[in-house]
């Protein structure tokens, strides 16, 4: 069973847009095509670690994704947290507890 995701007031959005608009520039976190070169292009509020894992609107867990990469996401882990994941949590420096 997943969480709700709570619907934003249009001032929230609009904040969270400008506040990630600075900190990571006018591009698509993922494609890296300019928002402003392609004004068609759709800007979205992406949850990097999906939104059932971490649910909320933390910043820390939000990036601008154009619609197109956004729903190519879908509700995957981004491939870089998981080579990361796997770099990190080996099977073999696994531990049994019991």
């Amino acid at each position: 069973m997943s969480a709700a995701r709570n619907v934003l007031a249009p001032e929230t959005r609009t904040f969270l847009h400008c506040r990630l608009k600075n900190r990571d520039g006018s591009r698509c976190f993922y494609c890296r095509r300019n928002f402003r070169r392609r004004p068609g292009r759709r800007k979205t509020l992406d949850h990097y670690i999906p939104h059932r894992i971490w649910p909320g609107w933390n910043v820390d867990n939000l990036v601008l994704a154009c619609e197109r990469c956004n729903l190519a996401k879908a509700d995957a882990l981004p491939l870089p947290l998981v080579w990361l994941l796997l770099a990190v949590y080996r099977p073999e420096n696994w531990e049994l507890t019991a």
